[in-house]
Formats: structure tokens, sequence, C-alpha cells
């Protein structure tokens, strides 16, 4: 990485170590971008962004397999305990807890992180590079004004020429000079010293970031004794741990105390440079996923409190920065989705969608009533014989065998045993029938095996409309039907035989599904049609499907198709194929011209009895 600026260097610095504290916040464990960005929500990072800056600060992180680790974690296990404490903090560039330090050195050498908290306090206060505070956290010495190299045999203190030459030679062992501190000597010299809340008070005399070196200098310099036996009551730790606990102010990695007020600076600049990074950043070279059973455990325990439908695809872009674009996509999507599945406790609603049994709205579990059929009156003509026969099909014309398959006169309770072309179209035609249009339902009869996902019975699937609308449908293998498009067919203005075309995609739960614009002339219905058709049905309990038939094709004088009046038949009164048909084959009334699909009425033959041909055919 390239050198940066002392600010923008004091900037990541900040930054780094908030994210650094997301890695001390239970036992040492590599994590990932997103649970990094989970423990850090208060830095607005994207795992995006957090990537960018950490493949951007090796000297405080290193990625492997995927997930990443403090680089002090890289330390030999041979290393000296002090050193690896030293290593921590240092990277931290900030005191770090007790605790924490426990946690690490127990899973670095492999002991109870008890043992290592109840050794640290003494440790650390007879460390050389170390020290610990009251309230046990850790830091290093060099941050402090440390006098411990001023022996007072050397000097006489009684003279003040000689306090003098001291001061001078403790401030050359602390890097600083008396030019440096002078001011600062004047502004806190009416403050009392051997008090540790001294520091805060003489840092709100301040406008400007000072080094805890020149506050440690001012607690020792004021405390100096002419008595040798009291040469140093001086206690920098005490000062330093009285701003550490001051929230209105912040340390700075370059040992400074700044005012609170420079954490959103710190975090804006540093914001600004990870932006360049994440611009500029290369296409990850990517291992396979790999989850940790706790992982799962996680990522089921949260989808189990939230509600509606998750995607594993979604999951795997926010939870480890896996998009459509990176190279492992299918296999880390295969990954995700089997152990979703494998855990048992979400629903699997098809490809990649999970959730609860509660988010399948109750009313896709069933078929509508409307669509039930309901017992027909049973009414006879003057010999006692029942109106309403059923014929074999035998007994039908030949092109009316054809009609009752057309996957227009079929629906759902009403189709044939589906079965699997020999080869799976891409787009297939859908006619779009009552009531199916005031349900938002379709049909799957219309629709061939294999067309859809077989598996699993329930599944959720997105319908993309002409207008690139996604409606999110139920698709129910046992009742055979589609839910969730009454918005889509609210809008429409024919009430029958609206042709869609659906679509698939490269996504096998994305589909096309559109309007074409056009009318099955055999289907439609106007709207004045419609109102006949209902008052017809507020008298069909009354009437048999025969009698029925009589009034629909009197109002078509140059006759009717069977599926026209199939139709017309289903909005009266729910009807089988069979029956339509077998009516229509059994009595004379109804002439079907050879090599006409067009059925006509004939009047004079009204209420003569089914013909001799149709009761060799007769099932009932």
């Amino acid at each position: 990485m390239a050198t940066l600026e002392t600010s923008t260097r004091l900037d990541l610095d900040y930054i780094a170590r908030e994210v650094l504290r997301a890695f001390v916040q239970d036992e040492p464990m590599p994590l990932r971008a997103n649970e990094i960005r989970e423990q850090t929500a208060h830095l607005g990072l994207s795992s995006a962004e957090l990537r960018a800056l950490l493949l951007n600060m090796p000297e405080k992180f290193f990625q492997e397999e995927r997930r990443w680790q403090p680089q002090y974690r890289k330390a030999p296990r041979q290393s000296p305990v002090l050193a690896m404490i030293e290593r921590i903090v240092r990277t931290t560039g900030a005191p770090v807890a007790r605790t924490a330090i426990a946690y690490e050195l127990g899973a670095h050498y492999r002991r109870s992180y008890e043992y290592y908290e109840t050794i640290l306090p003494r440790l650390t206060r007879h460390a050389e590079t170390l020290f610990i505070t009251s309230d046990h956290r850790i830091g290093l010495r060099e941050w402090l004004f440390n006098p411990d190299w001023i022996e007072p045999i050397p000097y006489e203190w009684e003279r003040p020429e000689e306090r003098e030459r001291a001061v001078h030679d403790a401030l050359f062992y602390n890097d600083l000079k008396w030019d440096e501190v002078e001011t600062y000597v004047q502004l806190g010299k009416d403050l009392d010293w051997t008090r540790p809340p001294a520091a805060v008070e003489f840092l709100n005399r301040l406008s400007e970031p000072v080094s805890n070196r020149v506050i440690g200098f001012l607690g020792w310099y004021f405390t100096l004794d002419a008595d040798p036996r009291r040469v140093f009551p001086y206690d920098g730790v005490a000062l330093f741990e009285a701003v550490l606990n001051a929230d209105d102010y912040e340390w700075g990695s370059d040992g400074r105390w700044y005012s609170s007020a420079v954490r959103q600076e710190w975090l804006d600049r540093a914001r600004e440079q990870i932006q360049q990074w994440l611009q500029a950043m290369p296409i990850e070279e990517t291992q396979p996923l790999e989850l940790r059973p706790d992982e799962v455990e996680r990522i089921v325990a949260e989808l189990l409190q939230t509600q509606g439908v998750a995607r594993a695809s979604k999951l795997l872009e926010e939870l480890f920065e896996v998009t459509p674009k990176s190279r492992t996509f299918r296999e880390d999507l295969d990954t995700l989705v089997n152990a979703l599945w494998g855990d048992g406790r979400l629903v699997w609603f098809g490809f990649d969608r999970f959730g609860r049994d509660s988010d399948v709205p109750e009313y896709v579990r069933t078929v509508p009533s409307v669509f039930e059929f309901p017992d027909l009156p049973d009414l006879r003509n003057a010999e006692g014989e029942r109106l309403d026969v059923l014929i074999d099909p035998e007994g039908y014309p030949r092109s009316l065998r054809d009609e009752v398959l057309d996957v227009r006169a079929q629906d759902v309770l009403d189709e044939e045993t589906p079965a699997y072309p020999e080869q799976v179209p891409s787009e297939v035609r859908f006619v779009l029938r009552q009531p199916h249009k005031d349900l938002g339902t379709l049909p799957l009869c219309q629709i061939p095996l294999g067309f859809l996902p077989d598996e699993p019975p329930l599944q959720q699937l997105t319908f993309i409309d002409e207008n690139n609308q996604a409606y999110e449908v139920w698709l129910n293998h046992e009742t055979r039907l589609i839910y969730g498009l009454f918005d889509k067919f609210a809008t429409l203005d024919p009430l029958s035989g609206a042709i869609f075309t659906l679509e698939r995609t490269e996504l096998p739960d994305v589909y096309r599904f559109r309007y074409t614009g056009e009318i099955d002339p055999l289907l439609a219905i106007s709207a004045s049609r419609y109102e006949r058709l209902l008052s017809l049905q507020a008298q069909a309990d009354a009437m048999s499907t025969y009698h029925l038939l009589i009034e629909l094709m009197r109002e078509h004088p140059r006759g009717a198709d069977f599926l026209t009046l199939h139709n017309e038949l289903n909005i009266i009164r729910r009807t089988r194929r069979e029956q339509t048909a077998s009516i229509l084959s059994a009595y004379p009334c109804f002439e079907l011209h050879r090599g006409s699909p067009v059925w006509r009425l004939n009047e004079e033959d009204i209420g003569k009895p089914i013909t001799k041909k149709a009761r060799s055919y007769l099932l009932e």
C-alpha cells in the first residue's frame, strides 16, 4: 500500500481500531465481512467497503479462506507472552481490555483464558513495555511520560538548578523539549496534579490536540519534591486513565488526545479513502464457500424471526459478499441452499427461496370454492329420464373428441392427467378465462409439465410483465393453480379470452408473463353478454344443463363452437367438459354439420329424447 499522509493515516487507524474491536467481542475466530459489518454498524460501511479497508491495511488484517483475522494472530506460537500482548495492543493502536487479551492468548497458546485473565495484571504491571489501568485496560508504556531514567542520586534535588537539569534530561529521554512544553506549563501550573482529573481539566483549557506525554510531564513536573525520599509521586497511568474515561476526548494513533468531535471527521475522511480503494479494487479471487455450523445456525435463527420469504442469492451477497458475477456464485449458492435445506427448520419454496410455513398465505393451499362442481338438479323428461345425461366419449362426434382435450376447455378439477411432452417449450400461450381473472389465478392445465419446476409442491415464483412489473406468485402443484396475479388481471379490459405468453428466463424461478393485447375469439365475452350470463346464473338452480345450453344457443343464431358454449356455461354454473359434450352429442336439437366445428340449435327437435346412438353410450 502506498504511503499515506499523516492525517489520512490517523483517520484509517481510527476506523481500523473500531473494526478490530469486532474481533474481540467473544472467543477469537475468523470473521466474514458481513459479520464485521454487523459488529461495526455505527461506522455505516458496506461489506464491499469493509473488504476494501481490510485488503488495504495488511499490517492490521489478513484474509484466510474468505474470512478475516487481525494480523497479530499470525504470531508464532513460540512467541513470548509479553511480546504477544504488545503485538495485540500495538496493532489495535489503543488500550485493549484484559478479558479480550486473555481470550486471544488462550486461543493462541491453547490454554484457558481464565488463566491469562488472572496473571495479566501482574505481568503488565511489571513489564517494561506495558501498563494496565485500574479498570483493567492494557496499553503501551511508550504512550506515557516515562521519568524512570531519572535517578534521584545524580541530582541534588534541593538545588533548583539541579532540578532544572533533571527536568531537561527527562524531556530529552521522552523526545520532548522545553520549548514544546513551556506554554503548557503556564496553562497547567494552577491545577492540582496530585489528582488524576487534573489531566481532563487541563485538556478542557485547550483548543488543540496534545500529546499524552505532555500531560504526563506536567503531572510529573508539578509534583516534584525537594525531599529525595519523595522524588516521584507521579502516576502516569492514572492520568492516562482519567482522560481515557472522559467521553469528551478520543485517543489518536499518533499519541495525542483529540476532542471527541473529531471522530466523525476521521470517519468521513476514512470513507473517502476507502471509496478510492473500492474503485481500484481488483476482482476477488475466491475459493468455494464453506459454512461453519454456527453460521448456518445464525442464518436460520434470524430467518425464523423474519417475516417473508428470503432468497439465498440475496443472503450470499449481503452476508458473504458473493454476487452473481462472482466466479464461485453457482457453487456457493448450492452450498448455502443445501445447508438451509438440510437444517430442516425452514421451508424450501423452490430454487433459492426459504421461509417459515406461516409465510405462505392460507388461500394458496386450497382450491377456491368457485371452482367446485355443484350437484345438478335432478330434472327429468316426461318419460322419467334424467335430462343431464353422460355418455362415453366414443359417442361424441370425432371433432368434439379433440375439442374436449383442448387446454382452453380444461380447468382446475376438470383436466386431463398431465404428461410430459417430448420437448418442453421455452414459451407457452395462455388464455385467461373467468373466474381466474377475478381471482388472480392461472390453471396449470394450460402449462405443460416440465415448463415450471416440479419440486417442491408449493413454491414461489417471480412473474415479470410487459411493463417490467414483478409479481411474486405462488405455484401449488397439488391444487394445480398459480396464485397472486389479482393486481395484474384487475387492470385488464377483456372479461374473458385475454391471451398471455409465459416465457422462461435464465433463472429457474423467474418468468416473463406478458399480455399480448390479443383476445381469443372463441372465449371472448362482451360486457353485455356477461350481464346476460349472470342473469341466467340467477335461474340456474332450477334449470338443467340441457335447458341452459338451449338458452345459450338461442342467443347464437349462427351457431357457436364447443369452446364458446362451454366457457359461457361455466360462467352460469360450474360444469365439467364431459357434461357439456355429452348433452351436445346426445340430443337431436343440437346439430353439428359435417366438417364444421359450429353447433346450431334446431328448435323443432327441442324436447325430443336422446338419440338411439347416444343411448348406446350412456354411462349412467
